[in-house]
């Protein structure tokens, strides 16, 4: 989308449109949601990721176009934006700091910055309130500037509190547990597509034919862009066009981007790349097994995307915090005094910042670094159909080398001894 569009788009929300004046107040609040999150996207272009303003029509597009006004209402842009922070690539340096003893300092002296501490801002600042507000009760009622009757905010026993916090530990644990599980899933599936990327084009690069040098060609870019498709697939803002530019030829790619479920069009055309080659039935019987496998990650890719941990534990938590958070400044004067406000503080940080990171990790594909896979899986792919050339003289120089001591051949072409074996062995597992 060019600037000019965008620069419409963004007109017709802040003026007077069918769908603002049906809902008073719409045009401001997109408004102030863009420049409140201005600053943000200046800081993602300057550490590489998309533009800023094409970041920003996409979200007015997914806005305006996809979701009802309760959810434009609810929806959170600053923390969806600073969601491309998380995608963090470890290297060893990275390794080596995340065991230092030293993280324990410096992750103190960053905790304003968190943007854990950020995304809890608002629930922080009304406990912080609350507290603050029976603190300041309290003392003028103990100073006597109060009405005798006045009553007290402080309640006296802590009971409550040291009943319900076990189950308040147990929702989180599971909160968390199932969302790391969600996590771990999805980045072992996206290891899964990695591997079985650079074993089908392995595959291809041994069977295909050497007469069919163009069919190689299309094995390499597909596979390629298999990992890209389906990180788009997965992601709101995904652009497809992007992220094939230089690898489909403009014509493949215009019937990519015309397909409604771009993944499964990849498949097809690997499929169709399989069953057009000259090679064997064992070797074509093993391409369609990690043309299967893919099926399967998209698969499970979407069932993630698409269900939620049930949003029955989400909301009962949410609430259960806000309730038990929101009278805890109540229990905390006797013993505290105002020491109660800045405790207050800390432990609804602390107990929120659990549930928020179980929440964050849930959806994880929005999180997980997708680019810096596909874009490892691009160079290795391309590393591959390079080196391949190289790696088969050198292979056939030493089979003939081994051929002409031995005297040994092998059956047919040297590449398809036991066609009929498999065949056979195929048909009995079925």
């Amino acid at each position: 989308m060019n600037a000019g569009s965008t620069g419409c788009l963004r007109q017709r929300l802040v003026t007077s449109s069918p769908s603002s004046s049906a809902v008073p107040g719409i045009g401001a609040i997109a408004k102030r949601q863009f420049g409140a999150n201005r600053l943000l996207h200046k800081r993602v272009q300057s550490h590489g990721a998309r533009p800023a303003k094409q970041r920003c029509s996409r979200l007015v597009v997914s806005v305006t176009k996809d979701l009802p006004l309760p959810v434009i209402l609810d929806r959170d842009f600053d923390k969806e934006g600073s969601r491309v922070y998380k995608r963090t690539v470890f290297n060893f340096g990275n390794w080596a700091a995340h065991r230092s003893t030293k993280r324990y300092g410096r992750h103190i002296y960053t905790i304003l910055g968190s943007r854990i501490v950020r995304g809890l801002l608002q629930p922080l600042l009304v406990v912080t309130g609350i507290a603050a507000g029976v603190a300041t009760w309290e003392t003028l009622r103990e100073m006597g500037y109060l009405p005798a009757n006045a009553p007290g905010l402080s309640i006296e026993t802590n009971a409550p509190f040291s009943l319900t916090s076990f189950a308040l530990s147990l929702l989180l644990v599971f909160r968390t547990n199932t969302s790391y599980s969600r996590w771990a899933e999805a980045r072992s599936i996206w290891g899964g597509v990695t591997n079985r990327s650079r074993d089908i084009l392995r595959q291809a690069l041994t069977f295909v034919p050497e007469d069919q040098p163009e069919l190689v060609d299309m094995f390499t870019r597909w596979s390629m862009t298999y990992s890209k498709v389906l990180m788009c697939h997965l992601r709101e803002d995904g652009d497809v066009e992007k992220e094939l530019k230089g690898i489909l030829p403009p014509e493949e790619l215009s019937q990519l981007v015309a397909a409604q479920h771009r993944p499964n069009f990849v498949l097809g055309m690997l499929s169709e790349m399989v069953a057009s080659s000259c090679i064997s039935s064992p070797e074509r019987f093993r391409m369609d097994q990690n043309i299967t496998f893919f099926e399967d990650c998209h698969g499970k890719c979407e069932r993630i995307l698409k269900t939620p941990i049930p949003l029955s534990y989400t909301r009962h938590t949410s609430r259960f915090l806000v309730i038990w958070l929101g009278l805890m400044p109540f229990t905390l004067w006797k013993s505290c005094h105002w020491a109660m406000v800045p405790a207050s503080a800390i432990i609804c940080f602390l107990l929120l910042g659990i549930e928020e990171i179980g929440v964050q990790i849930e959806e994880p594909f929005g999180i997980l670094p997708l680019e810096a896979m596909s874009s490892t899986i691009e160079t290795n792919l391309r590393e591959m159909a390079e080196n391949n050339g190289r790696v088969r003289k050198l292979v056939q120089r030493v089979s003939k080398e081994s051929i002409a001591t031995n005297g040994n051949g092998r059956n047919g072409s040297g590449r398809h001894r036991h066609d009929h074996e498999f065949a056979g062995a195929v048909e009995e597992e079925i």
